[in-house]
């Protein structure tokens, strides 16, 4: 999904979510009327709640892998298992080890690595790029409070449901023709994040929110890979290392979650 978006740099941020909302409107309807499933849930609140996050990591997460290396705003954006950790304890009552702390600690010392001195880096983006890991931490836990009582197809519907009725008139009043191949890209998104969204909500229901996020460890390493093969993207040694810890700290935490 990254390479997709990184393909659209030529097309709005906006214009790519209202797509990207679009193709999981009809995807989660589909088949929510294909299993006659209840279409708006029973914990509106919540669902509503985990469609504001979604939505606005989304556009934080888009924006930063516009304006910097691939690598950079993956790795900056897998912070989110760190906040997903963090807010647990508030939503759904999970300790946290003291121990923890210090592998927060480490990752967020490898987060100012990555930043450093790479002017391809910009400053704002960087934080932005850090709000959307917060985000997305906060989106993560409203799905594991939602775990008992919602079907995943709603629980992914309403991103979908939050986002088009506030993002489609501003798009059609900044509408930007997409080329034929950006069709194809666009296409590529909603497809490859319903797939991946569909099975990555079904594992955060069925396991320990704090502990799953061991395996989101390998996508800022296809990132590195896609950023290096395809956008022809180098990376600076320091911040080789500091992906290095990001990842040592993200693992260190979710093996220790694993011991409880």
């Amino acid at each position: 999904m990254q390479v997709f978006v990184k393909l659209l740099k030529d097309l709005p941020v906006h214009e790519i979510i209202f797509f990207r909302a679009f193709f999981a409107f009809i995807f989660c309807l589909f088949f929510m009327l294909k299993n006659k499933l209840k279409i708006f849930g029973t914990n509106k609140k919540l669902l509503f709640l985990r469609g504001f996050f979604g939505t606005l990591a989304l556009f934080c997460f888009f924006s930063t892998i516009h304006h910097m290396p691939l690598a950079n705003a993956s790795v900056i954006h897998y912070l989110s298992p760190l906040f997903t950790s963090f807010f647990s304890i508030f939503f759904l009552k999970e300790k946290l080890k003291p121990i923890q702390w210090s592998f927060f600690i480490l990752s967020f010392i490898g987060i100012s690595l990555i930043k450093g001195f790479d002017e391809r880096v910009p400053l704002f983006y960087f934080i932005l790029g850090v709000v959307s890991a917060l985000f997305a931490g906060l989106a993560y836990n409203c799905i594991g409070k939602l775990k008992k009582s919602e079907h995943p197809l709603v629980i992914i519907f309403y991103f979908p449901l939050v986002t088009l009725p506030f993002i489609t008139p501003y798009t059609l009043m900044n509408w930007v023709d997409p080329l034929p191949i950006q069709w194809l890209y666009l296409l590529g998104v909603g497809v490859c994040v319903q797939v991946a969204q569909y099975f990555m909500t079904l594992a955060y229901q069925e396991g320990k929110v704090s502990s799953l996020s061991l395996y989101n460890n390998l996508g800022p390493l296809f990132a590195v890979f896609f950023g290096l093969i395809i956008f022809i993207e180098s990376l600076l040694l320091i911040q080789v290392f500091g992906i290095a810890l990001v990842l040592l700290g993200v693992y260190l935490n979710t093996k220790e979650e694993g011991k409880k």
